[in-house]
């Protein structure tokens, strides 16, 4: 079973969702920080979506969502947006959410610009979270579909993207005790904040790739280079960047 968005936006609302959340958008926030993109859309939680925007507006950002509070209402797997007219694309939980994740990184691809660049968080199983979905006690957590880093990965290497950074944010388990969470502050404090695994959300900041591709049928011929974006396996050496 996926996530909804109901169950995470209310999950956001309490402390440990809280603690979450600023993690989130102080990471992206510095991400952002040495960004100059004009046409940024985002998806994901409400709550979380407007503290980014407000750090980062511009008239080109859009927040995209079926609800109404939405700057443009549009599903994910059908997107109002030409093909490669996009610089920049926020995910937050977007894919923990959908149906068909792959469907939806399918339809993100076709609107990014070659070159633009991408923003993924999620949950991550390799967590607290993951041993919350195994405890027989009422969570969010249990009996729902991840995906993995791994996966992600394989996803973007498959479709040509230079993974950038991976960030695993957020080693305090998921207690709804505040006194409990408030002890465990120490963990997002010192060396094991440092630590880059078993954070209860993912960040991946990646760039689409444009290769030169020249035919080696044609490579004796003048103005053989078509600018296109093709899998690394598929052209092998036979690239350049």
């Amino acid at each position: 079973m996926n996530f909804n968005n109901i169950e995470i936006n209310n999950w956001y609302k309490t402390e440990a969702g809280n603690i979450n959340s600023k993690l989130l958008v102080n990471t992206i926030n510095k991400i952002f920080y040495t960004s100059s993109d004009k046409n940024i859309i985002f998806f994901g939680p409400n709550l979380i979506i407007k503290q980014i925007m407000d750090n980062h507006y511009s008239f080109n950002s859009f927040y995209i969502a079926t609800s109404d509070n939405s700057d443009i209402k549009a599903e994910m797997q059908k997107l109002p947006f030409q093909d490669s007219s996009i610089d920049f694309v926020v995910l937050i939980h977007s894919l923990d959410v959908d149906e068909n994740p792959h469907a939806v990184f399918r339809e993100i691809d076709r609107v990014l610009a070659e070159d633009g660049k991408i923003i993924i968080a999620g949950f991550n199983r390799l967590s607290f979270l993951g041993i919350h979905s195994l405890m027989p006690i009422k969570s969010i957590f249990r009996n729902k579909k991840y995906i993995s880093i791994s996966r992600l990965s394989d996803w973007m290497s498959l479709f040509s993207y230079e993974i950038k950074q991976v960030f695993n944010i957020n080693k305090i388990p998921t207690f709804k005790n505040q006194k409990i969470l408030k002890y465990l502050q120490f963990l997002n404090n010192n060396i094991f904040s440092k630590i880059n695994y078993f954070g209860n959300s993912y960040i991946f900041f990646a760039s689409k790739k444009t290769y030169k591709f020249i035919s080696v049928k044609d490579w004796h011929k003048k103005n053989n280079i078509i600018l296109g974006k093709f899998s690394k396996p598929i052209i092998q050496n036979n690239y350049e960047k």
